[in-house]
């Protein structure tokens, strides 16, 4: 009768250390979120290099407001765990890049008024609301 019992309990233990271990491997890939996989950004960073080097490059980008801010932003900003695609702010050049006249063109940030920024500036929200 123990002796069930114990197997039992060994099956009970095994099967429950089965699921923790497939939920873990179902669960990872969508808990850890890495910008070299995300849209557009997955083409073009592996050329224009890592995400926080690129916006540290930029950190003295004029704004169309007068403002000096880095405009390669994650987005929520604190959260940093996505960015826009490239393509909102960037015309795509041909890869690969024969032509460096063609290279990437920057356009201005609308897209960050358009999105969040709807006073025209980069000012928080809690400045506004």
């Amino acid at each position: 009768m123990q002796g069930n019992i114990a197997l039992r309990l060994r099956i009970v233990l095994f099967a429950s250390s089965l699921g923790i271990f497939a939920l873990a491997a179902v669960a990872a890939p969508q808990a850890i979120k890495t910008i070299e996989t995300k849209g557009v950004a997955k083409k073009c960073l592996p050329c224009h290099g890592d995400y926080d080097k690129l916006a540290e490059k930029t950190s003295g980008y004029k704004t169309p407001s007068g403002e000096t801010a880095t405009p390669h932003q994650y987005v929520p900003h604190a959260e940093k765990t996505e960015i826009p695609d490239c393509t909102e702010c960037h015309e795509a050049h041909p890869i690969p890049l024969e032509d460096k006249s063609k290279a990437v063109i920057p356009k201005q940030i609308d897209w960050c008024y358009g999105t969040c920024h709807h006073a025209g500036n980069l000012q928080a929200c809690q400045g506004c609301h």
